[in-house]
């Protein structure tokens, strides 16, 4: 039959069965071909949900076996714990355990006495100009610690820091203090940590209920005593879990235990690993630092169930208080208002502004030395002239890691984010423990893990030493903290968004794409910004993973801070200032415009 016949079959047909017989664009394509069409985005997700668990996975698993294993790499020698026990067997180790058991309590102890006035000021009273605490918090958590030792070490080294020169000249005598000593890294340390301690509570401080305080007002209980008697014991569990949290971070974070430890030969576990890591004494044993890396893992493992169990205990304490009552706030004294600003203050003077513009002085004179007629007349910008050149060669890598690593941890957690809250898929919930696993090992365990296998792989895959590895370690680092600040928006995104997208044929690896990326924006973008900021802070990672090459700013102030380079270090550490102003000026403006 020719065409003529089917046209006449057409034209004679019921409208129904012209329909269904006319065919349309895709009607000589075959159910079963679109059946098995390629949801391309969900492919793209599965795969960098794969990169993720290898990132995590991989870096463990090389601690591990160098912590069991030669030094050779994966595939030789036989397991042993020859490593454990020559750790065990040094003779420093228990005054290393004890130091840095100090360093913890000692930390967290500051942290509080600082945080918590500050969250309660911010929170329940009225002072006047109350925001300003918000904004300096902030702005400490801008600034890097070692920067901020580097700050102190121009102050207050025994032998040329500014006041102990000013205050020998006055006195006649020695330093004023000498910089170099466990207590002042406690000091600093627990300074450092006060500014996100006071984000962590203020929320808590809030959701009490004013009427705790006004009852025991109308009983003649003095404001500070209920603060004390009824505030502290219902925020109990709160500022426990921040304890715990800050505990942790302060035994394995760098910076001021290589800043003012190492000098003076004060060892703790963080600058043991790294030591060790290193070759101080000779050839690097990796086995050992991944020996004293292990033990540290397992150790804080333990502590974070501690910290999830505290933290579980503020939900529920938070959910029997309920919302803060709406009224007035606390108000205080003329003597408490001038307490406060008194406390803020000081906060301020010594947290940020006496580091920040010692930092400026001394990257403007020729050496040394407190301000004078005499060094007001050498003030000059030679340090930075020479700093320039520096700058020329660490700028390109820390921009790249300071693009790509936000980039890499945002995407790679917005993937796991979305498996884990928006599907059924089995083992979700082992990605999720996974991801959050990684907070138990800290950074410098964590870089001698990638340090390791990366020394073992590179004769199949030569990565190690270059930007892209750099970035993938400090990517893994931050994971988990994209992840926490994702997670809970992908909860608040209704299901129903997706099963509209369903109903109206759009695919799951698409409806991901266009419907709840879109949803979470602001979270993604806050995370973003945030992971940059940490990402320019970092040195922990950076030190022990940089190289020739690949070396960035906060190595490279590192490096001239030990070698006495007290301009170049300055200026360096100025200019690394005026980078984080300028990421925080992009951020505020981009959060004017997202409205978030």
């Amino acid at each position: 039959m020719g065409s003529d016949t089917v046209s006449a079959d057409l034209t004679t047909a019921r409208p129904a069965e012209r329909r269904k017989a006319r065919p349309g664009p895709g009607r000589f394509r075959s159910g079963r071909t679109r059946r098995r069409r390629v949801d391309l985005p969900l492919v793209v997700v599965g795969a960098l949900i794969a990169l993720l668990c290898a990132l995590l996975i991989v870096p463990l698993a090389g601690l591990v076996w160098a912590s069991l294993g030669p030094q050779e790499g994966f595939g030789g020698g036989s397991l042993s714990l020859d490593n454990f026990r020559t750790v065990l067997g040094s003779a420093g180790l228990t005054g290393t355990l004890l130091r840095t058991l100090l360093l913890g309590v000692g930390s967290v102890a500051v942290m509080l006495v600082v945080a918590v006035p500050l969250a309660w000021l911010y929170a329940r009273t009225d002072l006047p100009g109350k925001t300003a605490i918000l904004v300096l918090a902030a702005v400490k958590m801008a600034i890097p610690g070692f920067l901020v030792a580097l700050g102190y070490i121009f102050m207050f080294n025994p032998s040329n820091g500014i006041i102990n020169t000013w205050w020998g000249d006055i006195t006649g005598g020695g330093a004023l203090t000498d910089v170099y000593t466990l207590k002042w890294i406690i000091l600093l340390q627990g300074l450092d940590f006060a500014g996100p301690a006071f984000f962590m509570l203020v929320p808590t401080l809030r959701v009490i209920d004013a009427n705790v305080e006004e009852a025991a007002a109308v009983h003649g209980v003095p404001r500070w005593r209920a603060a004390v008697q009824l505030l502290l014991p219902i925020a109990a569990p709160a500022i426990a879990g921040v304890s715990i949290f800050f505990f942790i971070a302060a035994v394995e974070v760098f910076d001021y235990a290589g800043m003012l430890g190492m000098p003076a030969r004060i060892t703790v576990l963080s600058t043991l690993i790294y030591q060790y890591s290193q070759g101080a004494t000779g050839a690097p044993e990796y086995g050992n630092a991944a020996a004293v890396g292990l033990g540290m893992a397992l150790a804080i493992g333990l502590i974070m169930l501690g910290y999830y169990r505290a933290m579980r205990r503020a939900d529920q304490m938070a959910t029997v208080t309920g919302r803060r009552a709406a009224g007035a706030p606390i108000r205080l004294t003329r003597a408490g208002r001038w307490s406060g600003y008194g406390f803020v203050g000081l906060y301020a003077l010594v947290g940020v502004a006496l580091p920040v513009l010692t930092l400026i002085w001394a990257s403007l004179v020729p050496y040394l030395q407190p301000p004078s007629a005499e060094a007001f007349a050498d003030l000059s910008f030679t340090a930075y002239t020479d700093a320039s050149y520096d700058l020329a060669e660490v700028l390109p890598a820390t921009l790249l890691l300071v693009a790509a690593v936000p980039t890499v941890a945002v995407v790679l957690a917005a993937c796991g984010s979305w498996l884990v809250t928006r599907t059924r898929v089995r083992g979700r919930r082992g990605l999720d423990a996974l991801i959050m696993m990684t907070l138990a090992v800290p950074s410098i365990v964590l870089a001698v893990s990638f340090l390791y296998v990366g020394l073992s792989t590179y004769r199949w895959l030569p990565i190690y030493g270059t930007v892209a590895f750099l970035a993938l370690a400090v990517s893994a680092r931050f994971v988990a903290t994209a992840y926490r600040t994702l997670h809970g928006t992908m909860l608040q995104v209704h299901g129903e968004l997706e099963e509209a997208a369903a109903v109206s044929g759009v695919r799951r690896g698409r409806s991901f794409v266009s419907v709840v990326l879109p949803a979470v924006r602001g979270s993604l973008v806050y995370a973003w910004f945030w992971i940059a900021l940490l990402t320019i802070r970092e040195l922990t990672i950076t030190v022990i993973l940089s190289g020739d090459g690949t070396d960035v700013m906060s190595t490279r102030i590192f490096g001239y801070s030990s070698a006495g380079e007290t301009g170049l270090s300055a200026a360096l550490g100025v200019m690394q200032l005026a980078l984080i102003a300028v990421l925080l000026a992009a951020f505020c403006r981009v959060a004017r415009r997202q409205s978030f």
